[in-house]
Formats: C-alpha cells, structure tokens, sequence
C-alpha cells in the first residue's frame, strides 16, 4: 500500500499542459498488500519504486491479532515503522486460508480508516473483497514513527478456520511524490479461538541452535522441533522489539526454559528458534512453548554452563566471513557469493553457547558493546592452534560469539577441521573451512 498514490490526469482544455503527477495521500488502489492471487501479489511498489520491497533498511510493517471468536468484533493493529520516515500508511485484506480469492469478515470505516471494496465503491461491500487502509488526516504528515492504525473487524460468523492478513506500510518521506518511500509487506495467520490446536515438541526436539546436538548453554541458542508451533513462519524483525529488548513472543507463541522466558527468534509450524536466558542455572532444565494461549507437552532438556559450536551453513561449512564481511566458503557452497579462505588470512567464525563474557551481558538485550569471553579459548585450524585477536560478543549481535583468527601460513588446501576449546570443553569436531592458496 502507499499513504501516496501516484494518478495521472491529462487536462483535455489546454492541449500544451503535459502529463501531471499529484501524489495523494488519501489511500492507495486496491489490491496493494502483496496477497498473492490479488495481481500475483502486487504492493505498493508498483508506484514507490525508490528502494526494493522489504528493503532492510530498518524499517518494517507488522499486523498484530489474536484469534478471533466467530461473529465478535475486534481490534487488529497495523504498526508501520521506518527510522527516517515522517508519513506513514497501510493497507490490509482479510482471507480465509481455505479459499483467498474470498473475504474473511468485515472492516469498519472510522475517522481515520477507509474500506474500499473490489472492484470499485468503499464499505459496506456485501461479500465483496474489502481493502482497509488509511485516511489522509491519519498518515501522521511531518512525524516520525513508528505509526499505529487501528481497524475494527468483524470475523465470519461461523468457524471458517485460519484467517490471513495481508498488509502493505508505506514509510515515506513526506516529499509530495513517490520518491525516496519505504515499502514493506506481510501477513499474519490467526486461529479460531475455538480450534486452536496444542503445540506439541517432538521427542528429541530441543537440540543446541548451532550444532543441532543435545546440551545447550546460557546466552546459548536452542531449537526446538515439533507441531501446532505456530501458523506463521518468520523471524523476528524490528517492530518486535522494545528499544533494545528482544521479544519473548513472535505472534503469540513464547517460549520458557524452567519458568523463564526465552527470546524467539524464529516460529513455523514445525520449529521455533530461541535464545536462552543468561543465567548461572545448570542440569535439566524444562522446555515448553505456548501459542495463542495453549501450552505444550513439557520436554527436559540439558543446560550446561559451555555448549560451544559453531554455526553451520550446508554441508557442514561453518559459518565464516573474510574481512570484507563476504562468505568464505567453497565456490561452489554459493555460487558467485562464497569464496575459500587463504593461508594467512584474518577470518571471522560465528558460533553459539560459548559462556559468560567480561563484561557480563544484560539478560534479554542487544549488547551496546563489545564484550571478551570469560574463558581463554584456543582454536584449531587443521590441527594447528591459533588464538584468536578477538573471542566475545559484538556490540549490537545478541547471543553470536564471533572469532576472528588467523589461518595458520602452513595450512594446506582443502576442507580443514576446526575446533575450538575453552575450560575443559570443545565444539563438535566435524564442521570445516575451505582453504585454497
């Protein structure tokens, strides 16, 4: 959707006036949020055209619902945010997931929110598709975000199973045209209230986050496998945080590790990522995941004080960058993306449960500095040990230890092993680096 929509008008009196551009800010056309069978998933960037659709620019549009009770209305939230926007505007559609060429329930106009139907007309739409999205007094001109709209929806009067939002934000710069605007997309899947299925975690399913084997540490990321996690699939984005709070929730499913809120950084039907709390517990520990409510079985899993592993693209290749921040990795791991690592070369790894750092982390945050790992670590490189110029946590990267170190002048080509040690303990010897003089 855009909070300005480009129309073109020709003045048929004065043959000489060419074509004028006048950039609206009453509401875009329909079919704008990106639902796929609405023109293959069309958005505002039809018009918008300045930067790419979900630009990562840190910006972001997020619909916020909870599932609905047939027949009883509700308030559905659409935040729309961009860190150098000062005018913001949405639009969204509500389909059943069973049939999306079809309208799930009604929109309500208000002071600030317009309903526009399909094909052409505004609300009430008998049956028709409905597109609700901003008035002009509410795009917030000369503000800065992020922007709340509030629309109020009637669900389906009867239990047409899960409904999807669509919605488009625009997070423009208030120039009076198309240029220089921000626009994301995204939808949000939401249960009946009364079928909401229990999450359920597999046997087996609560493996460290980056070596997929048991044993998780603190300030360690876990996985967690299993059904009826959620109905959507993302990560987390900006919208979900609190200045510099990680969320506890994604769509309404939160996870707890004894009691304790864990941070989600990923849901989907079948898994859910998150970070552990940074705390001194250790042994079993117990697991659950609530969504919409709806607590899962109870899973004991191990929390240990070290559970370091490195993170893993395909194939076994760790996670690594050059010094240009590039993927180092075969030519072939991703083509025209990746290359080996030479003899000699300053390299960065990316791992997961290395332990306490000095200065300590604050629980549940994105860390403002840099911080060294508590432990000395030592790192082997194809059998040879390095020790790295720098082993912690970065500013602004919550719960990724990052390693740079140098690959040893003798390492030969080829796929080399590489092992990280601290207190006694070391990562999984499997995962490798690709050399090549």
């Amino acid at each position: 959707m855009q909070k300005r929509t480009i129309r073109i008008f020709k003045f048929a009196a004065i043959a000489a006036v060419p074509i004028t551009l006048f950039a609206f800010s009453t509401g875009p056309p329909i079919k704008r949020t990106g639902a796929p069978v609405d023109d293959g998933g069309r958005t505002c960037t039809a018009c918008h055209t300045s930067f790419a659709l979900n630009d990562g620019t840190g910006g972001s549009v997020a619909i916020i619902a909870s599932p609905y009770q047939p027949g009883v209305k509700q308030t559905i939230t659409v935040r729309v945010n961009h860190p150098t926007a000062i005018r913001f505007g949405f639009q969204l559609t509500a389909r059943p997931t069973s049939d999306e060429t079809k309208e799930a329930g009604t929109f309500a106009e208000s002071d600030l929110v317009q309903v526009r139907c399909d094909p052409t007309g505004n609300a009430p739409c008998n049956g028709a598709l409905e597109f609700a999205e901003h008035r002009q007094i509410a795009t917030g001109a000369g503000q800065p975000g992020p922007r709340q709209f509030t629309i109020e929806w009637t669900p389906p009067a009867t239990d047409v199973g899960p409904v999807v939002f669509y919605a488009a934000g625009n997070a423009a710069n208030n120039s009076g045209s198309p240029s220089g605007d921000h626009i994301y997309n995204t939808k949000l899947i939401i249960p009946a209230a009364t079928s909401i299925p229990r999450p359920a975690i597999s046997d087996n399913g609560v493996l460290n986050g980056a070596s997929f084997l048991t044993g998780c540490a603190p300030n360690g990321w876990l996985q967690i496998k299993g059904l009826n996690l959620n109905l959507n699939t993302r990560v987390w984005q900006e919208s979900d945080f609190d200045g510099n709070k990680l969320p506890t929730q994604l769509d309404n499913t939160s996870v707890k590790i004894s009691g304790k809120d864990a941070f989600v950084y990923y849901i989907s039907p079948t898994q859910v990522n998150a970070l552990a709390p940074a705390e001194d517990t250790v042994g079993p520990v117990s697991v659950q995941v609530t969504t919409n409510g709806v607590t899962s079985n109870i899973f004991s899993a191990q929390l240990q004080r070290l559970a370091p592993a490195f993170f893993l693209f395909k194939d076994n290749n760790i996670a690594a960058t050059h010094s240009d921040n590039s993927i180092l990795g075969a030519a072939t791991l991703f083509p025209g993306a990746s290359t080996p690592a030479k003899p000699g070369e300053t390299i960065t790894l990316y791992g997961s449960g290395f332990g306490p750092t000095n200065p300590g982390i604050p629980n549940g945050e994105i860390p403002t500095v840099s911080a060294n790992l508590a432990n000395t670590v030592t790192i082997r490189i194809g059998g040879v040990d390095v020790t790295p110029t720098f082993a912690g946590i970065s500013a602004r990267s919550a719960g990724l230890y990052q390693f740079n170190v140098r690959v040893p002048d003798s390492a030969a080509d080829g796929d080399l092993p590489v092992v990280a040690t601290l207190a006694g303990v070391s990562s999984p010897s499997g995962p490798t680096i690709r050399v090549q003089k």
